[in-house]
């Protein structure tokens, strides 16, 4: 059985990969060791609390949730520093009843419970990192013996044709944190698979609003959807979007399901510019092929849209499997 450790910063995109390994989970694919989360599209309390909602929806609060990093490694420039798509909650602002989510939280440390749990289960444990990379470079950072323990590393974030949705030229993710970025892609000894923004955008990948809102939400029961599909109207739809592109939980997907997500991946030896005055956060591929720089990413290029329409209503409880699931 695969362990893994989900690294978010929930928004919905995050709650739907959840959601995806809880299904996944019940069905003993693989086993949850805990909910770790950062500060991105939301401060990291926020990020807490909406994990925890959406833990609870599910009827899942036994998997642990843990806080970690509160900003990046290095301190942003004076301005907005989160997701405004997201609200500033990370849910869309709505009206949920409050609750004191504090005491709720486990008490270690995102980071020192990464540690932990590869050292409990070495070489065992799949981290999946759909949110900054503070936590991970963190841990790679503190403990020396922590990459020789990872089995492997799902990343949503960076890019590798320059197109950014951040800044020109950067992703979100990587961006909020290029430092920590870097020290991810240069420390890790594993494999790792990157899904970047450009296979997510909506030229690239295309699913309708419609599809979602009126087709996904009406064949599902599940309370996680029935909140989605309230946050998810509050996002796309006021913002102008025809386009459902969930992209943490098409990374999921992924991991989850490669043979049918996965159309087109690629190897590169990759690291992420920190200094450029225009550049800073992007993903750079070394397309000299130097000896001197060994691959170290499996890049996914192209995404299955219509085989991520099964792998939701799958995750939604809408089907009990989509071509072998």
């Amino acid at each position: 059985m695969d362990y893994c450790v989900y690294d978010c910063d929930v928004g919905s995109d995050d709650a739907w990969g959840l959601l995806m390994l809880i299904r996944a989970e019940a069905l003993k694919k693989l086993k949850i060791l805990g909910v770790t989360c950062v500060s991105g599209n939301t401060t990291v309390d926020n990020v807490c609390k909406n994990s925890l909602r959406i833990l609870k929806a599910a009827k899942r609060e036994d998997i642990p949730v843990h806080k970690g990093a509160f900003g990046p490694l290095i301190p942003p420039k004076p301005g907005n520093q989160f997701c405004t798509f997201h609200g500033t909650d990370g849910f869309s602002d709505l009206d949920f009843e409050p609750f004191e989510h504090k005491e709720l939280v486990h008490q270690k440390h995102a980071v020192e419970a990464m540690y932990e749990y590869s050292k409990k289960y070495p070489k065992e444990v799949t981290f999946i990192l759909v949110g900054p990379l503070t936590n991970f470079a963190l841990c790679l950072s503190m403990y020396e013996d922590f990459a020789e323990n990872v089995k492997d590393v799902f990343i949503m974030g960076g890019n590798f044709k320059g197109v950014g949705n951040a800044t020109r030229s950067a992703e979100f993710n990587f961006y909020k944190d290029p430092e920590a970025a870097k020290i991810v892609l240069e420390k890790t000894k594993c494999r790792i698979t990157i899904l970047p923004w450009e296979p997510c955008m909506e030229e690239n990948f295309g699913i309708s609003m419609d599809w979602r809102i009126n087709e996904l939400a009406s064949q599902s029961s599940c309370p996680v959807v029935k909140m989605l599909t309230r946050i998810e109207e509050a996002q796309y739809i006021p913002q102008g979007f025809n386009s459902w592109c969930p992209c943490d939980a098409l990374l999921v997907a992924a991991y989850l399901f490669p043979k049918g997500m996965i159309k087109k991946q690629s190897n590169w030896h990759a690291t992420v510019e920190v200094c450029g005055e225009q550049t800073r956060g992007q993903m750079v591929l070394d397309h000299l092929q130097n000896p001197d720089n060994p691959q170290n990413v499996d890049l996914i290029e192209q995404l299955n849209s219509e085989y991520f329409k099964l792998v939701s209503l799958w995750a939604a409880g809408a089907i009990d499997d989509c071509n072998g699931v």
